[in-house]
């Protein structure tokens, strides 16, 4: 993305080694950072309602030849990028002069805007104090364009959850289920981070790794195809089953019995070959009764 002739004719020499040093330094531990990695699969699951439904082209940019680049957000649509350096450290500081935070936010400003590329620059820290005092001491040169953000650090998923609300929200919209309960909202989490630790690549489409995803585990994250509806004919045939109702949500059959006695979700997407099968077997057998119907169901 950022190419090394451009960097040296626009810093010097200096800057071009300091940098490709820090890429260098950044690659070797980039996949065994915890707190960066669930700070990219929060954005990732922040980013998937634009992605599924707007249809929006983001990439994921992570450890790049860049001054700020533990993770970057491109927007191709609107030529913006988000850049984020994220530190779980309480001495984080500025800084002055070269090889500064301060110095990599304004090199990086620059940069962007050689490229006609807008930016906002994002200091992500796990210290809310930390936080309060950098963003205080916020150098004015680079205040414009830059801020400091507070992301929580736990040892595991499931916490990051508990103290981030748009967290657990933006994984329920992504769960096959309606109201998952916790421990499906943090399997899809779980499944997400596998999807952004395995892949190899400096940039990837948001879309591929919802994709990835989906793909390691098709029963637990939503169909991305908002428009597949039920066979006619089956909708005709559950729709004479006594105390029987059903609502397709998520790419997926949600089903209540006897006003929710009992219900359940049939654990395969409507695109998949089972949930085709499914259908013919309905079709097929032409259940009347709830009894008959039910063990097609799981």
């Amino acid at each position: 993305m950022y190419k090394e002739e451009k960097i040296q004719a626009l810093f010097g020499n200096d800057a071009l080694v300091y940098l490709m040093n820090k890429h260098q330094g950044g690659s070797s531990n980039e996949k065994g950072n915890t707190y960066e990695n669930f700070f990219a699969v929060y954005q990732l699951a922040c980013l998937a309602r634009d992605a599924l439904e707007e249809g929006k082209s983001i990439q994921v940019l992570s450890q790049i030849l860049a001054f700020v680049d533990d993770l970057i957000i491109s927007n191709q649509a609107d030529n913006y990028l988000r850049h984020y350096q994220l530190k779980n450290s309480p001495t984080v500081t500025w800084g002055t002069g070269l090889k500064s935070l301060a110095d990599d936010f304004k090199k990086q400003y620059d940069l962007n805007t050689y490229l006609d590329r807008q930016s906002d620059l994002n200091l992500v820290v796990s210290c809310q104090k930390v936080q309060q005092r950098l963003s205080t001491h916020l150098p004015a040169g680079i205040k414009p364009y830059s801020q400091v953000l507070y992301f929580p650090f736990a040892p595991n998923l499931p916490q990051i959850l508990q103290q981030k609300q748009d967290f657990q929200e933006a994984i329920r919209y992504l769960s096959a289920f309606e109201n998952p309960a916790p421990d499906k909202i943090e399997c899809v989490a779980s499944v997400l981070l596998g999807a952004w630790v395995a892949h190899n690549r400096s940039s990837v489409s948001v879309i591929a790794l919802l994709e990835k995803a989906q793909e390691c585990s098709p029963c637990y994250i939503r169909c991305f195809n908002q428009d597949l509806q039920l066979d006619s004919e089956v909708v005709k045939i559950l729709g004479k089953i006594d105390g029987f109702t059903y609502n397709l949500a998520k790419g997926f059959l949600h089903w209540k019995f006897s006003d929710g006695l009992e219900e359940g979700t049939y654990p395969h997407s409507i695109e998949t070959t089972h949930f085709m099968r499914f259908q013919t077997l309905i079709k097929k057998q032409q259940p009347t009764a709830f009894e008959e119907l039910e063990d097609f169901l799981v």
